[in-house]
């Protein structure tokens, strides 16, 4: 490991509409105020990078960050949350819920056409491994989405037995660091 600490931050509040995929959301009118506030959050002071996924909302979660720094956002789909897009628009939390927990049991299975965990997880993992080869005790700020952070974070405790009960205790904005592979701040509220 190189010494870099990720810190991974669920992306703000976002504005729910079955009009578009979900993919394509983006922040609500209080999303945006949180992103805003990020800006105050003592961890995220002396940040060397800025990532996001190319889902808009977790690009407008880190942009007030990149402003007050003068930084790019480098934007990579890996981060991109589980795709959900096939499934269509489901109407109720309940009905997403059971879905997500499903498919956090079942990490090799597609429910509701959903791209499988395992697969999320992989392609997750796989560049933030990329990432710690490439830089040296680097902060690296990623702005994902909860199922995949939530995966990850389960991967690197070794609890996937345990990452529905993981997802349901984190919300938008919440974050948690890693350093050379090691939990240092867990995102869970467990």
């Amino acid at each position: 490991m190189a010494n870099n600490e990720f810190l991974l931050l669920r992306h703000a509040k976002t504005k729910i509409t079955g009009k578009i995929p979900v993919s394509k959301w983006t922040l609500s009118k209080e999303g945006y105020k949180e992103a805003e506030e990020l800006t105050s959050v003592k961890e995220f002071k002396d940040l060397d990078i800025i990532i996001s996924s190319c889902e808009r909302k977790a690009y407008q979660t880190v942009k007030p960050l990149a402003l007050r720094d003068s930084k790019s956002v480098t934007q990579f789909s890996d981060f991109n949350e589980l795709d959900r897009d096939s499934g269509g628009f489901l109407s109720t939390t309940e009905d997403y819920s059971s879905i997500v927990k499903r498919c956090m049991h079942e990490l090799d299975k597609s429910f509701n056409n959903w791209e499988k965990a395992a697969h999320a997880l992989s392609r997750f993992s796989g560049k933030i491994n990329k990432l710690d080869k490439m830089y040296e005790s680097k902060r690296i700020l990623i702005a994902s989405h909860g199922i995949v952070i939530n995966l990850y974070f389960a991967k690197v405790l070794n609890q996937l037995d345990n990452v529905y009960k993981r997802w349901k205790s984190t919300t938008f904005c919440d974050f948690g660091s890693i350093r050379t592979g090691i939990v240092i701040k867990d995102i869970a509220k467990l």
